[in-house]
Parts: C-alpha cells; sequence; structure tokens
C-alpha cells in the first residue's frame, strides 16, 4: 500500500536464534558420542559423529542443486596405482554428477556412504576436526594439501577429459569445539595459516568455545597484510587472535584472524552458499538472513564479557574495525 513506510534493515534480523538450534543439534549430538566414548558405553569415534552431523546440517541448509557426501574425488589425471584419498566432507552438483561407486555397508545410512565423484562436479570439500589444537590443525591442514595436484591448474573449458577441481572450488575447516585446556594453544593459528597455500581455502568455523556462551562460534578468516605482522596472542584463543604471516608473493602476506561472536555461524553458513555462486567477497556480509547477536538484539554492538581496561579498549578497537570491514560504516572504537 503506498501509504506504507518502506522495509528497513533490522539489526538483528528476523531468526537469527532459531537458524542457531541447528548448531545446537550438532554439538548435542557430538557432546553425547564424546560422554559415551568417555564412560566407555560404547566404542564410538567423536570424530566420526561429528562429520555425519555437519554433512546431515550441510545437506540440509544447500539447494537441493548440491550433495553432500564422504568420499573420494576421481580424476583420470591420476594413476590407477596411486593411492585414493578420503574426504570427509565433499560438495558436488547431482544434478549434473555421476556417481562412480557406492562404497559402504548394507547397514549405513546415506550419509555414512562414501561415494566416488568425477573431479569436474566437485565444488568444496570440509575438513571435520573435533577439537582445535595445534595437532589437529596440522592434520587438517595435511588432508586438505592432498587436494594440490587437483587444483595445480584449471581445465580449458573446451577439454573433454576434466583432470582438475572447477575454477570456483573451495575448501574450508570445520572444528567442533574450542576445549578450555586449548584456549592458549595459539601455535593452532600458526599451524592453520599454512592451509593459507592452498588454492581457494577459505578459512573455517569453530562451533562452540567452552568458555563461552552457547550462541558464540569462531570464525576464522584470511587476511591479507603488506608487512610481516608478528602474531597477536591475546589472554585466549576465546578472545581474538592472530596467526604468524606467510609470504606469498613480493610484498604480500597472509595470515589468519579468528574472532568470537553470535554472528558467526550463519556468516559461515551464508559464505558456503557465496562460494558455490562463485559470488563470495571478502570481508563482505553474503547475506542479511539470519545476521544477529544478543548485543545488536539490544540495541547494542558493546560485548562486556571482558572486564580488563586494556583487554575492553583492544576489543573496542578490533570490533570497530571488523564492522567496518562488514561495511557497517561510521563506527569508531570511541562511538563502542
Amino acid at each position: 500500500m503506498s501509504g506504507e513506510k518502506p522495509l528497513q534493515r533490522q539489526l538483528a534480523s528476523q531468526g537469527w536464534k532459531q537458524f542457531l538450534a541447528a548448531k545446537t543439534r550438532m554439538l548435542t549430538a557430538y557432546d553425547l558420542a564424546k560422554d559415551m566414548e568417555n564412560n566407555k558405553l560404547v566404542k564410538v569415534r567423536q570424530g566420526l559423529v561429528a562429520e555425519a552431523e555437519f554433512r546431515k546440517w550441510l545437506s540440509e541448509f544447500l539447494p537441493k542443486r548440491y550433495a553432500v557426501t564422504a568420499g573420494y574425488i576421481i580424476s583420470p589425471g591420476i594413476s590407477s596405482k596411486d593411492h585414493m584419498v578420503h574426504y570427509d566432507v565433499i560438495v558436488y552438483d547431482q544434478l549434473e554428477s555421476p556417481v562412480l561407486w557406492v562404497e559402504g555397508n548394507p547397514d549405513s545410512s546415506n550419509q555414512g556412504q562414501s561415494l566416488a565423484i568425477p573431479v569436474e562436479y566437485v565444488h568444496a570439500v570440509f575438513e571435520v576436526k573435533s577439537a582445535f589444537n595445534r595437532q589437529s590443525a596440522k592434520k587438517a591442514v595435511n588432508q586438505l594439501s592432498k587436494l594440490k595436484p587437483l587444483l595445480a591448474r584449471v581445465d580449458p573449458p573446451t577439454s573433454r577429459a576434466k583432470m582438475y577441481l572447477p575454477a570456483n572450488f573451495f575448501c574450508a575447516t570445520v572444528f567442533f569445539e574450542l576445549r578450555k585446556e586449548h584456549e592458549k594453544d595459539f601455535a593452532a593459528m600458526n599451524e592453520l595459516v599454512n592451509a593459507t597455500m592452498i588454492r581457494r581455502f577459505y578459512g573455517g568455523i569453530i562451533l562452540r568455545a567452552e568458555t563461552l556462551e552457547k550462541y558464540n562460534s569462531g570464525k576464522i578468516t584470511i587476511r591479507n597484510e603488506n608487512v610481516n605482522a608478528e602474531p597477536n596472542s591475546n589472554s585466549s584463543l576465546s578472545f581474538w587472535s592472530t596467526s604468524k604471516c606467510l609470504k606469498y608473493n613480493d610484498d604480500q602476506y597472509l595470515s589468519l584472524l579468528l574472532t568470537f561472536w553470535e554472528q558467526h555461524f550463519s556468516e559461515f553458513a551464508f559464505d558456503i552458499l557465496a562460494l558455490l555462486k562463485n559470488t563470495y567477497q571478502p570481508n563482505v556480509l553474503s547475506s542479511l538472513y539470519c545476521t544477529g547477536s544478543t548485543a545488536l538484539e539490544n540495541g547494542s554492538v558493546i560485548e562486556t564479557r571482558y572486564a580488563d581496561p586494556e583487554g575492553y579498549k583492544l576489543f573496542q578497537e578490533e570490533t570497530a574495525a571488523i564492522l567496518k570491514s562488514k561495511g557497517f560504516v561510521g563506527f569508531e572504537p570511541s562511538d563502542l
């Protein structure tokens, strides 16, 4: 109607808490497996449950064009004598792709099967780990590095024998938790930064930190630097942290930034969609859906969980920088 006011962007936007229910379901299943394993009730690996739960969520979230599986990426450029690499989570175009074979036992569900997918139909690979620490970060990098032969080139459009992953392929990491015992394991960031040398590495997500409220997730993003900056290690990884820099050009360096915020899980989810559609832009919100936090819902961008004055000053500066990078113009540290 002509008399109605136009809609304006809302912070926090509708449904942000409901969207986080999916993260809660993943972590609930993971915690049950962890408890059963710790109590020796059953022999189950938490990591396998984490992988299965993440695949289940991702398959429910993504448009139906994309299917999610564990399994193998098959290229005619790789010899049959070479070892086939098994990946935790593969996203592929199920409308176009054949499935070369299915590996599994008769009792396994579709989510538990491993499929072999031709290389040209694979759009993403995720490496899933239980806890974020230096050992798991190193293992994740080592596994994703096995993609390098398939990323060495891009097939010409006219090629009839595709041997490489598509130009818009990406890979990422998923860690289910940052445990209190690992919150000062800053070396984990320095291990994970090695993944920036893999073409189209996105970064990743830590679904929760043991010392933070349930809505908070940690987002791992890539930063471009023009100087070899020292890593920034604060009192805890659950506050914010940067990795060491890796040189990738004459005067360009890459590092990783880890921050925790209630909005990060939804940002991660819609970044995945943008990456699949080839519309992703670093440091720009991929979607306005489900953007929100408790502070924003209450009309504030101030976090109060750090009472230390110096720590809060750092938080002000970092928050202002992050908000600016995400398109929230006009914010200065003194405004927070």
